[in-house]
């Protein structure tokens, strides 16, 4: 489902709230998304025309809903796209390309500023397309700060984008980039995925999403979801860098300043109507959107060493930094062999608890009720010191980057079972 439909589909059910006043991008959006996890469309936005929208996918179940699955299928779709990819077709029109603007001007585009100390405005949802010198193509999402009528600063973090950009410059040439907007679930979640360098996101997000068409940019030789709100199109330049930052990450904490790329965008197309999505840096939205894309992962490695039943990545870590694993106990060392491989699976994580089976793993009571029963911390603990962790952790080193984790194996004795049934009332 695009992400056109999805909000159609929010209104039918009319689960979306429309803020019908004129609001201020600068702050007051951010506000009225942090003050509730309800899907917002905020109709009238100072400066412009255009609608915001916030929240979308902002809890599993609808996210679930916008995969057309049901919600405990949730990793089982995403592990299907990951071995099965789907590679879209392409189209030679769509409603992104409804208008196309050469003029460019960022000013037009309601970005918002989020919190009081951010760097100055910034687009939260692009997810950046570009290919390296082979034709090996990479989606990923990337935060944008607007620095010019026409330029964005663009974090990048060591991995694909910054790989083919580096070897872009090392041939002394600029890389073609297009930032799409607005592309659906199925391909934020693709784009939030960790596959190995040799994988198209695109087959990941045609097989999530189901009916995505690919149609060619304006400007630059890449390929964008003919059904997305907005593109824009333009350059990576080679040898500039600017300051970027603060930004309010997923942790709620703010990122530190560095020197970063510079996005110079060239031409932006956009549907008629187009209506902008905006992410809550560290809201809801942002944690599942960046964080489901690692839980199929824990539960392939996991699955490895102990009967895994299912994995969450928690709201209280940020949706990052924590995770819960439940397993089918069956041999006293499971609950520390499950403990390593989320480790192994997910270099971020910095907590990870292991329940049984008969735990809720999104109930946070019944996960604490586990560690206080079945957890014994000079016997079940496993601590690691000077370990790599997160760069979103704020204990960790900053120049390093070294930390320390811990992992709870809360599971029962095979031993003494007795010891830990849980008391019943009968019918």
């Amino acid at each position: 489902m695009n992400f056109r439909s999805f909000l159609n589909d929010l209104d039918e059910r009319k689960e979306l709230v429309h803020v019908t006043e004129r609001v201020s991008p600068k702050f007051e959006i951010a506000r009225r998304l942090k003050e509730s996890v309800d899907p917002f469309l905020f109709e009238k936005v100072h400066g412009g025309e255009m609608k915001v929208a916030g929240n979308i996918f902002g809890s599993r179940d609808r996210i679930a809903r916008g995969l057309e699955v049901d919600r405990e299928h949730l990793i089982d779709k995403m592990r299907e796209s990951l071995s099965n990819p789907k590679y879209p077709n392409l189209s030679s029109e769509g409603p992104v390309q409804e208008v196309i603007e050469e003029d460019v001007n960022l000013h037009e585009l309601p970005i918002l500023k989020h919190y009081e100390n951010d760097g100055g405005p910034y687009v939260t949802s692009g997810i950046i397309v570009a290919e390296d010198l082979e034709g090996n193509r990479n989606l990923s999402f990337h935060r944008l700060q607007q620095i010019a009528d026409d330029r964005f600063a663009v974090r990048l973090v060591p991995r694909d984008l910054h790989r083919i950009f580096r070897e872009s410059e090392d041939e002394g040439r600029s890389l073609e980039i297009a930032a799409v907007l607005g592309g659906g679930v199925g391909l934020a979640l693709a784009a939030a995925t960790s596959a190995s360098y040799d994988v198209d996101e695109y087959g990941i997000a045609g097989a999530l999403a189901g009916e995505l068409e690919l149609t060619s940019c304006q400007s630059v030789d890449l390929e964008v979801p003919a059904r997305a709100e907005i593109v824009t199109e333009g350059k990576l330049l080679a040898g500039e860098r600017v300051s970027e930052g603060p930004f309010t990450d997923i942790t709620g904490t703010y990122d530190v300043v560095r020197q970063q790329p510079v996005f110079q965008v060239d031409c932006i197309t956009r549907r008629k109507d187009a209506i902008y999505p905006s992410i809550l840096p560290g809201g809801p939205e942002h944690q599942l959107l960046m964080g489901l894309p690692r839980e199929p992962i824990i539960f392939e490695e996991t699955e490895k060493v102990a009967d895994i039943r299912d994995v969450a990545l928690t709201p209280g870590g940020s949706g990052w930094l924590h995770a819960v694993v439940s397993i089918n106990k069956k041999e006293e060392e499971d609950g520390r062999r499950a403990v390593e491989a989320a480790f192994k699976a997910h270099s971020s994580l910095k907590h990870v608890v292991v329940v049984d089976g008969d735990i809720d793993i999104y109930d946070p009571e019944e996960v604490e009720w586990a560690i206080a029963t079945r957890f014994r911390a000079d016997r079940d603990a496993v601590i690691k010191s000077g370990v790599e962790g997160s760069s979103l952790d704020p204990t960790a080193d900053p120049k390093t980057e070294l930390g320390s984790k811990m992992g709870i194996d809360a599971t029962k004795d095979l031993d003494n079972l007795d010891k830990f049934e849980r008391a019943q009332i009968p019918e």
